[in-house]
C-alpha cells in the first residue's frame, strides 16, 4: 500500500507544470519643496477638437476646469484640464503676475499659429486678505489655476499644437 501511495504522489507531481512568477516594477514619485516656492502640477490642455468651416473658440474655465466651445469648433472626447500650480509660504505678502496670452504652434510647422488668452484664479488653504494688488497669506498652500480661451480659425490644419507661458509669484 505504501509503494502505491508513493507512486501516485510521484505521478501527480510529474503531471503538474512548473510554477511561474511574474514581476512588474512600479514608479514612486515625491516632491519636497522649500517654503516660498512654486511647482507646476498640471498643464493647461484644451483637448482634441475639430475645426469647422467657420472659426470658433475653446475655453477652459480656470475655476472649475470645464470646457466649452463656440462657433465652428466641435469638441472630441475628454482629456482637458486647467493648469495648476502650487506655492507654499507663511505670513507673506505675495504678488501674482504672468503672461496674459500664449501662442500655440503646430509641431513640424506649416500651419497658422493659434492664440489663447489666459485667465488666473487662486485659492489658499489658510485664507487671505487682498491688499492693493497683492495678498497677505497665512501659512498654508496656495493653489493657482490657469484657464483661458483658444481662438481656432476656420479649417485650421490638423496637428498637435503647443506653447508655453509663465506664472510669476513674488514672495515679499
Amino acid at each position: 500500500m505504501r509503494a502505491l501511495t508513493i507512486a501516485a504522489t510521484a505521478a501527480s507531481a510529474a503531471l503538474c507544470g512548473p510554477a511561474y512568477a511574474a514581476d512588474m516594477n512600479g514608479t514612486v514619485n515625491a516632491a519636497v519643496v522649500r517654503p516660498n516656492t512654486l511647482i507646476k502640477t498640471d498643464d493647461l490642455d484644451f483637448g482634441t477638437m475639430i475645426s469647422g468651416p467657420t472659426g470658433g473658440t475653446v475655453s477652459i474655465n480656470a475655476v472649475t476646469g470645464a470646457r466649452t466651445t463656440t462657433g465652428g469648433v466641435t469638441p472630441v472626447g475628454a482629456g482637458t484640464q486647467r493648469a495648476i500650480f502650487q506655492g507654499t509660504g507663511g505670513l507673506l505678502l505675495i504678488t501674482v503676475s504672468g503672461d496674459s496670452s500664449v501662442t500655440l504652434v503646430r509641431a513640424g510647422g506649416g500651419a497658422p499659429n493659434m492664440t489663447a488668452t489666459l485667465v488666473r484664479a487662486a485659492s489658499t488653504s489658510g485664507g487671505g486678505i487682498a491688499l492693493l494688488g497683492a495678498t497677505l497669506l497665512p501659512s498654508g498652500v496656495q493653489t493657482y489655476y490657469i484657464g483661458g480661451t483658444l481662438t481656432v480659425p476656420a479649417n485650421q490644419p490638423a496637428g498637435d499644437y503647443s506653447g508655453t507661458f509663465t506664472l510669476t509669484v513674488n514672495y515679499l
